[in-house]
C-alpha cells in the first residue's frame, strides 16, 4: 500500500512540475523533460538517501545512460525534422522513452548480463527476502547454509539486531559476552559471501520496543521470511502469517532416518535415568538409550533399535546390545 502512494506521489509530481513549466511558457516537450528530471531526482533522493536502498555507482550509471539516450533522442528528432512536425506527439514520446531505456540497460549491463540476456522474454524466479534474528546469527550454521546455496534471495540483517548482539557483546557475563561476539562473527562471515547478497537494513520501527515484535513486523512489511531458531518467536510470528526458516527444524528433517530393527554402532559416555541403562549419542547428537548397558560405559557397542520416541527436544532412540565392538 505504502509503495502504490509513494509510486502515485512522483507521478503526481511530474503532472506538476509540467504542467507548471509549460504555464511559464515553455514546449511540452521542454516541460516534460524538466518535469521527468525533478521526479527522477526526488526519487533518487527518496531511494538513496531516506531508503538507502540505491548504491553511488548504480546512480552514475543510471546518470550516463539517461543523458545518452537524451542525447540519441535529441539526434533522431533533429535528423527527421520533417517527420516530428507532422507527428507532435511522436517527439514527447521518444524523449520520456529513451532515456529510461538506455538508463536501466547501463546498470543491467554492468551487472555482467550480456545484452542477449536482457532480451529474453524468460525471467528469473522471484526470491523471498530473508530476515535474520539474532538466535540464528548465534547459533551460527545460517553461514554454512547460506555458503551452500540453501538461501536465496537477499539476506536482511535489522540495524536494531545488530544492536542488540553488540549489547550482549559488551556484557559482564563471559557467556553472554561470547554469545554476542560470536553473533558479530557470523553477521561479518554472511557479509563477506559472493551469495546471496547481505543487507544491513538501518530503518528502525521506534514505537515497537520488543526486539521480537519489530522482526515479526519488518518481517511482515517486507513480506520476507523470518530465519530464526527461537521457538517462541516463531509461534508469535506464525500466528501473524508471517513464514518462519527455522534452522532447528531444517536440522531435526536432515537427521538420517533410523528403522526398527536396524543395528547402530555407538560408545556409551553416560547412565540412563532408569536401572541398567547406558546412554550414547549418534553423529547428529540424537540420543540412543540401551537397556542393560551400564557396565559397558566408556565402550563401543553395536545395538539393534527396538523403539523410537519422537518428543519435543528431538528423537530418542531405544535399544538393546547386540555385541561389544573392539
Amino acid at each position: 500500500m505504502i509503495s502504490k502512494f509513494i509510486g502515485g506521489f512522483f507521478l503526481f509530481l511530474l503532472f506538476i512540475s509540467t504542467a507548471i513549466f509549460k504555464h511559464y511558457g515553455f514546449t511540452l516537450t521542454q516541460s516534460l523533460i524538466v518535469g521527468i528530471f525533478i521526479s527522477a531526482a526526488s526519487f533518487l533522493f527518496y531511494e538513496f538517501v531516506i531508503r538507502k536502498r540505491l548504491k553511488i555507482r548504480v546512480i552514475i550509471l543510471f546518470s550516463a545512460g539517461f543523458f545518452l539516450g537524451l542525447l540519441l533522442a535529441q539526434g533522431i528528432t533533429l535528423s527527421l525534422y520533417s517527420i516530428f512536425t507532422s507527428l507532435p506527439y511522436l517527439q514527447e514520446i521518444l524523449f520520456i522513452t529513451l532515456p529510461y531505456l538506455f538508463g536501466f540497460t547501463a546498470v543491467e549491463v554492468a551487472k555482467g548480463k550480456p545484452l542477449a540476456e536482457l532480451l529474453k522474454e524468460e525471467r528469473g524466479l522471484y526470491c523471498t527476502p530473508k530476515v535474520v534474528d539474532t538466535s540464528a546469527l548465534i547459533d551460527g550454521r545460517i553461514v554454512e547454509i547460506a555458503k551452500n546455496g540453501f538461501l536465496e534471495g537477499k539476506i536482511i540483517i535489522p540495524r536494531f539486531v545488530l544492536e542488540e548482539l553488540q549489547n550482549l557483546a559488551d556484557s559482564t557475563d563471559p557467556m553472554i559476552r561470547t554469545k554476542g561476539k560470536k553473533g558479530l562473527e557470523m553477521v561479518s562471515q554472511l557479509r563477506g559471501l559472493e551469495k546471496p547478497p547481505v543487507e544491513i537494513y538501518e530503518r528502525d520501527i521506534p514505537w515497537i520496543k520488543d526486539v521480537d515484535s519489530k522482526l515479526v513486523e519488518l518481517s511482515r512489511r517486507l513480506r520476507a521470511k523470518l530465519v530464526t531458531t527461537d521457538y517462541n518467536l516463531n509461534r508469535i510470528a506464525t500466528i501473524k502469517g508471517v513464514e518462519i526458516l527455522n534452522i532447528n527444524d531444517l536440522a531435526n528433517a536432515l537427521k538420517p532416518v533410523v528403522a526398527v530393527g536396524e543395528e547402530l554402532v555407538i560408545f556409551l559416555v553416560k547412565e540412563g535415568k532408569e536401572k541398567n541403562q547406558g546412554v550414547g549419542y549418534l553423529d547428529d547428537g540424537t540420543m540412543v538409550v540401551v537397556d542393560n548397558a551400564k557396565h559397558l560405559i566408556g565402550h563401543k557397542v553395536k545395538v539393534l533399535v527396538n523403539n523410537l520416541l519422537q518428543t519435543s527436544a528431538g528423537k530418542i532412540i531405544f535399544a538393546r546390545v547386540k555385541e561389544v565392538v573392539k
